[in-house]
């Protein structure tokens, strides 16, 4: 169901990764990881490469994706590095952000699928934290748990509901998350 991948950690992640932990990078305010109407919790991200559109102005349009950010080509060179690495093939990626999940007290986000096409999803686990699990619930609503550990990633299919835990107090909880197909 969530299977862990190997981390090359190669020069390039570990340059990448000081820049995402430290004050470059902007962070952007949601108060929720979904359009559900339902309370969620709230988050900060960074767009590397933004969800694909399916509607321009009312019109329906092809999906298309745009990158978001000037750390867009060094994320997705990144990302074909652990791809590479496992001998994980792919065609496109449609989705690409940073997320910044603090504590919370609703302790979890609410189920969700980041697309309505097929792909996969690749989380990599930026930094240290007690808490942050990945939840997967299968078709049968059976809870399959990440173990995240820094510089760990992991990959699931991104047709299943997922969810995650909030980090204790004063910890931060530092994901790369790519949809991939």
């Amino acid at each position: 169901m969530i299977k862990e991948l190997k981390n090359p950690l190669t020069d390039n992640y570990k340059y990448l990764k000081n820049i995402i932990l430290t004050k470059k990078i902007a962070w952007y305010y949601h108060n929720k990881t979904n359009l559900s109407k339902d309370q969620d919790i709230d988050f900060f991200s960074h767009a590397l490469l933004s969800r694909p559109q399916h509607e321009n102005n009312g019109i329906q349009v092809p999906a298309v994706s745009s990158p978001n950010s000037i750390y867009f080509e060094k994320c997705y060179f990144i990302l074909k590095e652990i791809l590479d690495f496992n001998n994980i093939n792919f065609d496109v990626v449609y989705r690409m952000n940073l997320n910044l999940t603090l504590h919370n007290t609703l302790k979890e986000s609410l189920p969700h699928t980041d697309l309505n096409l097929p792909h996969k999803v690749l989380i990599i686990y930026l930094n240290k934290f007690k808490n942050g699990k990945t939840i997967v619930l299968d078709k049968n609503n059976k809870k399959f748990y990440s173990n995240p550990k820094e510089d760990g990633v992991i990959v699931f299919d991104g047709k299943l509901l997922h969810y995650h835990e909030t980090p204790e107090l004063h910890e931060k909880r530092f994901v790369m998350v790519a949809n991939f197909q």
